[in-house]
């Protein structure tokens, strides 16, 4: 959690119990004292010294209220505080025998909180102490990615969002996912985001078949107590494609081969047990050579453990000038399709492995290479 680092205190912790679990944002750890507070110690200054729980804050923050998980029937004593800078010390409320407290503060500038522990306490045990906050938006929202693909007339783009309540009771908020025309949304309308339990639903972006290939920028926004928080997410619209693989069979060549047992050609010979090779280096590549001009719109790749991280997939009509098709940024290995639209005098096809995944070289079973599928009426 954020206020990791600022949680001091004692008692001494049992072992595996630091005070930091007290504001690691998991309720299932907790600081756990070895001994009972020495009385009266927490009337000090708060460094964290004495036998209380500090947790210093970033910098002086609006608090709307604090709350305190800590372990039902402990009988942990204290009180509850918050430091006002300039003036000190302010106590808020005392902690609750049944495991839940919550102070409301109302707006109190604070730039630390803490527990003071009271006489007759015994060891103390608190899994969370939360300082919730009234100076920034009620909720947050991210997107699982920032770019998707969605085929025209096929299948839909899926992103996740998260989207967090940042308030001590629930926050009512609407999600708005702006497409242009021609494009259709699937997204819930109203979210009710509860403290501390993110809701991450799937927003969903088809487009239709009257869609122009391109790339379109989306607004995402999350709105919540009259604020709006907005994300972006672009969506790149392809063609479909379909028909017979282009690259079965065809002429194969590398920037080099790791043995003459794994050569250029085994990518592209249909055998699912034979595969192609690099040497152990970046910038390593694979040319396919086309039987006949196509305009690309689909490669599939499948990568042995030995995938690249980035690579770029290129076309050339000449096999000489060469232009980027596609970029993919986080390879992830295994299956992976990459969409593109290709021009359609394209002869030849490159995958350029920029950076490995593994201190291997990069290895392919196969690559696969498919054609725009030309709407009825434009083929030849």
């Amino acid at each position: 959690g954020p206020h990791q680092q600022q949680v001091r205190g004692g008692p001494a912790p049992l072992p595996g119990s630091p005070p930091e679990n007290a504001a690691d944002g998991d309720p299932a750890t907790a600081f756990r004292a070895a001994e009972e507070p020495r009385p009266g110690a927490g009337d000090g200054e708060g460094d964290g010294s004495g036998d209380e729980l500090v947790l210093r804050l970033p910098r002086a923050r609006s608090l709307a209220a604090v709350t305190v998980q800590s372990e039902p029937g402990a009988d942990t004593r204290a009180a509850v505080e918050a430091h006002v800078p300039g003036e000190g010390w302010r106590r808020l409320g005392t902690l609750s025998d049944r495991g839940w407290t919550e102070v409301e503060t109302g707006g109190l500038r604070a730039d630390a909180v803490r527990l003071a522990w009271q006489d007759g306490s015994k060891a103390p045990v608190i899994h969370e102490l939360t300082p919730w906050y009234s100076d920034s938006p009620g909720a947050g929202l991210e997107l699982s990615r920032e770019e998707a693909n969605a085929v025209i007339g096929g299948e839909p783009a899926a992103v996740g969002a998260r989207l967090t309540g940042h308030r001590p009771t629930d926050v009512r908020g609407r999600l708005t996912v702006r497409a242009p025309e021609g494009f259709t949304v699937r997204a819930p309308r109203r979210v009710t985001l509860q403290r501390g339990v993110p809701a991450t639903p799937e927003i969903e972006i088809s487009a239709g078949k009257d869609v122009r290939p391109g790339t379109y920028r989306i607004p995402v926004t999350l709105t919540a107590e009259g604020e709006s928080l907005r994300r972006t997410l672009t969506v790149r619209a392809y063609p479909p494609t379909g028909g017979p693989d282009l690259a079965r069979g065809a002429r194969t060549a590398s920037s080099a081969d790791e043995t003459e047992d794994f050569p250029a050609s085994a990518a592209t010979d249909g055998d699912p047990e034979t595969r192609w090779s690099s040497p152990s280096k970046d910038g390593q590549w694979l040319r396919v050579e086309l039987d006949r001009p196509a305009r690309i719109g689909e490669v599939r790749l499948h990568w042995q453990e030995a995938y690249a991280s980035r690579y770029r997939v290129q076309v050339s009509a000449d096999g000489r000038d060469w232009s980027t098709a596609a970029t993919v940024r986080d390879g992830r290995g295994g299956r992976e399709t990459v969409r593109m639209d290709a021009p359609a005098g394209t002869c030849y096809v490159r995958v350029v492995a920029d950076e490995r995944a593994t201190r291997f070289g990069v290895s392919l079973w196969s690559v696969e290479a498919y054609a725009v599928l030309e709407p009825e009426g434009e083929r030849d």
